[in-house]
């Protein structure tokens, strides 16, 4: 009987442990890496995405916003004048996620939309900039 009690109560805490939620650091962390905010909202338009299993940034940019070179999604590289012809600013990053649109104002055409409220984009943007 002591056996089996003892493990109900092994067996319990994996349980919680592997069903509680990740904390993250703050809201951007949680958005880059999730797709959700730290209210647990999903922030995908997957019915305007063309690209439909994306989840999250993490999933094409990785851990540290440069998996795919050529579209590092670090805000040190964004910002960087010998990387683009303009290099993205604050609003011109918050451009790119409402309008789809490349700093220079053309089409970026990624095939993932975000929604996101402007606290959403700020704290995903302050992340980025940490990367």
């Amino acid at each position: 009987m002591k056996t089996i009690t003892i493990c109900i109560l092994v067996l319990s805490g994996i349980l919680l442990i592997s069903c509680s939620k990740h904390v993250f650091q703050t809201n951007g962390e949680a958005i880059y890496k999730t797709g959700r905010n730290s209210n647990g909202e999903k922030l995908l338009d997957r019915s305007n995405s063309r690209i439909k299993i994306v989840h999250n940034c993490k999933t094409c940019h990785g851990k540290n916003g440069d998996k795919m070179k050529s579209v590092s999604i670090k805000f040190s590289y964004l910002s960087n004048p010998n990387n683009f012809s303009i290099p993205y600013t604050d609003s011109l990053f918050f451009r790119f996620l409402d309008d789809d649109l490349k700093s220079d104002g053309t089409k970026a055409n990624i095939g993932v939309i975000w929604k996101m409220n402007a606290k959403d984009k700020k704290d995903l943007l302050e992340y980025l900039k940490t990367l």
